[in-house]
């Protein structure tokens, strides 16, 4: 999919979000610098409150991205937003009032289950589970462009993921797939 698209808009809470999506798509091959990849990081933009301000940022770059695509123009948007304390469905019943039947070829929708940093030490290869805080210690940005060689291979070489592959990772790997 990504080989058609002409720009990719990351819609992300945090650094972390960003780097591993970005490090995913450098593994992918794909250009990562302005105008083909835009992050878009609530971290940014606001203080606290980063999964809510994504929530109310995603109709409007949906919207933007349909826009685009009535003019031929291809993008697509990639959102992630961490599950917390909620289930990845109830997340992703919050982003689903938004999206049509026609959105899939446009977006790409990732909900780790608890923070992105579970999947991050889960691809490195630690014991996690989906309820525990794995945000600190902060990991650091080798450590995270590792993981996202990882899940690349995980969805890219399709062989079976890791031990230590958690349910919402495995679950998200046919989302990656569409990302490159």
């Amino acid at each position: 999919m990504s080989e058609r698209v002409s720009e990719m808009i990351l819609l992300c809470e945090d650094d972390a979000q960003e780097q591993l999506v970005r490090f995913y798509l450098k593994k992918s091959g794909l250009n990562t610098t302005p105008p083909c990849f835009i992050p878009i990081n609530a971290s940014r933009k606001v203080h606290g409150g980063n999964v809510r301000w994504v929530l109310h940022e995603f109709p409007r770059q949906l919207e933007a991205c349909r826009r685009r695509h009535a003019t031929h123009a291809r993008t697509l948007l990639i959102v992630v937003a961490d599950a917390d304390d909620h289930s990845v469905a109830e997340r992703r019943s919050q982003l689903d009032g938004s999206i049509g039947v026609s959105d899939t070829d446009l977006l790409v929708v990732l909900i780790p289950r608890r923070h992105v940093e579970t999947w991050i030490r889960a691809a490195l290869g630690h014991e996690v589970n989906e309820t525990d805080d794995y945000k600190h210690p902060t990991i650091k940005r080798d450590h995270i462009r590792a993981a996202a060689n990882q899940i690349h291979g995980w969805a890219r070489d399709n062989p079976e993921p890791g031990p230590t592959c958690v349910d919402s990772l495995r679950a998200s790997l046919t989302q990656w797939r569409k990302i490159g």
